[in-house]
């Protein structure tokens, strides 16, 4: 009697607080990052559960002698559910005893959040990283907007919901595309000039170059961030597939102040010999 006293008072309500915690995780993340993403991530989602689990544990162990009516059950799903955001109508005598179920849940969920952000601004940085110019880099987000749009019509989505994702993988392509074409702008203007004056860039152009493809780097992670908002895992694998068949192993000798032409293709390099 006693080992079963000790399972349904103490194990059974951690158990099912693991289970409520985790899903209830997974909702409150659903677009925020992936909570098994990378190993800090995880453990931080991990120290969320067992945290809850533990006192969810403790709050059945010591409460359940004394309201015999309350089932452990219960009491492990309300603690497990303390991870799930509430709104501001919501804040009840119920919620006020689940913030003291999960009264350290709000620090992990914090640093949980923090964590999250790095991991997909770092996965981001990664694979925008490497391109020397917005050539390459116009052409790898071309091929990471289509990719993205292919994967739109997911079952369970509703039409409005696709409309909206279409719409927000266009205009941040858009924006891509638009800094891009000022970079080649820039890049034009500086070229035409150096050669005229027969001289090299100066520190100012130079600036203004740099901070043109900044820009286009910082639009293509803002287009990166859907692919890891909506993408799964499985999925990384053939971005970066696709930033390695676009990223340039070596770089031609070029004049300085000489934007790199676009390639050519097979069609237009035989026209040309004609």
């Amino acid at each position: 009697m006693g080992q079963a006293s000790w399972l349904t008072e103490w194990l059974l309500p951690a158990a099912v607080c693991a289970a409520v915690a985790w899903v209830g995780l997974i909702y409150r993340f659903r677009e925020d990052g992936r909570l098994l993403g990378t190993v800090r991530s995880a453990a931080l989602a991990v120290s969320v559960v067992l945290w809850t689990s533990g006192v969810a544990a403790l709050a059945s162990g010591f409460l359940l002698p004394h309201a015999s009516s309350v089932p452990p059950i219960a009491v492990g799903a309300v603690a497990g559910s303390g991870v799930v955001p509430r709104g501001r109508g919501e804040q009840t005598s119920g919620r006020a005893l689940m913030a003291v179920l999960t009264l350290g849940d709000s620090l992990l969920l914090a640093s949980l959040a923090r964590r999250l952000q790095e991991d997909r601004a770092d996965w981001c940085d990664n694979l925008v990283g490497g391109f020397h110019d917005c050539w390459d880099l116009d052409v790898f987000s071309d091929e990471v907007k289509r990719h993205l749009l292919m994967r739109v019509d997911v079952r369970g989505r509703t039409g409005r919901s696709r409309s909206n994702i279409r719409r927000e993988i266009t205009d941040r392509y858009k924006d891509v595309q638009t800094a891009a074409q000022r970079w080649a702008k820039a890049e034009t203007d500086i070229g035409k000039t150096c050669l005229q004056q027969c001289r090299p860039r100066t520190r100012e152009e130079e600036r203004r170059a740099k901070r043109a493809f900044g820009e286009a780097e910082q639009y293509c992670r803002h287009l990166l961030e859907l692919a890891h908002t909506y993408g799964k895992r499985s999925s990384d694998r053939k971005i970066a597939e696709l930033r390695a068949r676009h990223l340039p192993l070596r770089r031609p000798m070029a004049m300085p102040g000489i934007p790199r032409p676009r390639r050519l293709s097979l069609a237009g390099l035989l026209r040309h010999r004609r």
